[in-house]
């Protein structure tokens, strides 16, 4: 059981704010977010107050939900992006005073686990999954809003950015600064929306899109698994094998951002420079761009925005206004930094 002053560590409320809330002072002058926030602290770790005891209390009105993570933490560690969207689902969660819970999927016996003491009131699944795992999460609860992915849309809420918007900033951006030959690096097949082995979203834009500019410019595809590893050595391979200079790209557009890892490293070993002798853009956007030298320019996926409408969407399901599934395509933003130079 929690003290106050851990209840404040926790918070970084004061000690005296936290008492008088958790003690339902009317007098006390504090926005219903800070309010919220502090009770939903205390709920999770059981603090015995006025208003958690009330069986009546505001907190017993608040929400608990699943996260369900397409990857593992293994996987989590060699492509952080999901990894940062569940961080953003939590936060967002915890400062609208709902109460969340991991949950793992049971391979053997084909449904979901749970720490949760009493039942969902919804899930909120991150990335694609199979038809058995959906069909496992309904078991717990039809209330499901799927971040990253959009199965049966008839059924199910879901939040997606939009990769078209994305590939058509970077392209435009690269051929703006005179890149005429430009490299797609990235896989040929990725998943769908239920976990089929699908056209890469990605990579078909950025060849339908490349078609507008006729003869202007040249998209190449280096069809390449996402690892940085493996990307370094297609990229090594690659350059080496490049006869003509005037041939020679330009710009390498990476898939993501661990693919871009792999196309720096590769330039590195080969003896270039970025973006001197090869200009790098990137997909995803997340704190390792601002880590690399050059900082990485790259195509910005919104997630916290992707996270709130998320969040919306089950909140609006809680009160029963969701009759009809809504599907939200969020737009991305090009972030330039110091990997791309006019040729």
């Amino acid at each position: 059981m929690a003290t106050l002053r851990e209840l404040s560590e926790i918070t970084g409320y004061s000690i005296a704010t936290i008492s008088r809330v958790l003690n339902g002072d009317e007098t006390l002058k504090v926005t219903e977010n800070t309010r919220t926030m502090i009770l939903a602290a205390a709920g999770k770790v059981d603090y015995p107050s006025k208003q958690n005891v009330n069986k009546k209390s505001s907190l017993e009105k608040y929400l608990k939900l699943g996260i369900v993570e397409m990857v593992t933490a293994q996987e989590s560690e060699k492509d952080p992006y999901y990894l940062y969207v569940k961080n953003n689902v939590e936060k967002c969660c915890f400062n609208n005073g709902m109460e969340t819970f991991v949950m793992q999927y049971d391979e053997e016996e084909r449904c979901y686990r749970s720490a949760a003491s009493r039942e969902l009131d919804g899930i909120l699944a991150i990335g694609q999954f199979r038809e058995e795992q959906i069909a496992a999460m309904e078991k717990y609860t039809s209330r499901i809003v799927f971040l990253e992915s959009a199965p049966f849309p008839e059924k199910f809420c879901s939040v997606m950015p939009d990769y078209e918007v994305g590939i058509r900033q970077g392209v435009d951006y690269l051929i703006e600064l005179g890149h005429r030959r430009i490299v797609f690096v990235g896989p040929e097949f990725s998943t769908d929306s239920t976990c089929r082995q699908a056209l890469e979203l990605r990579r078909k834009i950025f060849v339908d899109y490349m078609k507008r500019y006729g003869k202007e410019a040249e998209g190449i595809l280096l069809d390449s698994e996402w690892q940085g590893d493996d990307v370094a050595e297609q990229i090594i391979q690659y350059v080496k094998n490049l006869q003509d200079e005037k041939g020679k790209p330009t710009a390498f557009f990476a898939y993501n951002e661990t693919t871009a890892l792999g196309v720096f490293r590769a330039l590195q070993i080969l003896g270039y420079h970025v973006p001197e002798d090869f200009s790098i853009l990137s997909y995803n956007d997340t704190v390792l761009a601002t880590m690399m030298q050059p900082q990485l320019s790259g195509i910005h996926i919104n997630i916290e925005e992707m996270v709130k409408h998320a969040v919306w969407m089950m909140q609006r399901m809680a009160k029963g206004e969701g009759e009809i599934p809504l599907r939200i395509s969020v737009p991305a933003t090009l972030v330039v930094r110091e990997s791309v130079q006019q040729v």
